[in-house]
């Protein structure tokens, strides 16, 4: 059973949210972010540092951007989008897509092509469209 450790996670947002790093970051990149202890069935980060990969849609001024968490568990259901990343399956979790303070943002683990980031903005403006 999964235990949501929210007194770790508020020591660890303290430690993030004192942190002064000089960050630049582009729409298409796939980070390590820290997206903490969550209420429900909001998306968490794993371990000590309470991160996952996720990956940037689009970078709103100098300090959010707005990203897609990424699992590897791949559900074949509305908000899942497929995604291979060097020969691993893995989903992008569009149903939990977030806007971020940069502070959030860590190591970068790659970039994935403009032609591809457009498609991945096509889906996830697929799934918001509202009847």
């Amino acid at each position: 059973m999964y235990f949501k450790d929210f007194d770790n996670w508020n020591k660890a947002k303290k430690r993030v949210d004192t942190e002064d790093r000089d960050i630049s970051i582009r729409s298409g990149e796939i980070r390590w972010v820290s997206l903490g202890v969550n209420i429900g069935s909001e998306i968490d980060g794993k371990g000590e540092s309470f991160t996952r990969p996720a990956l940037v849609l689009h970078v709103i001024g100098s300090h959010l951007a707005l990203v897609v968490p990424m699992s590897t568990k791949v559900k074949d259901i509305a908000g899942y989008i497929p995604f291979e990343w060097k020969g691993t399956k893995m989903a992008l979790c569009v149903h939990q897509i977030r806007i971020i303070s940069q502070k959030r943002i860590l190591s970068r683990k790659g970039k994935i092509s403009l032609t591809r980031l457009s498609a991945i903005k096509s889906e996830v403006s697929k799934f918001f469209s509202f009847p």
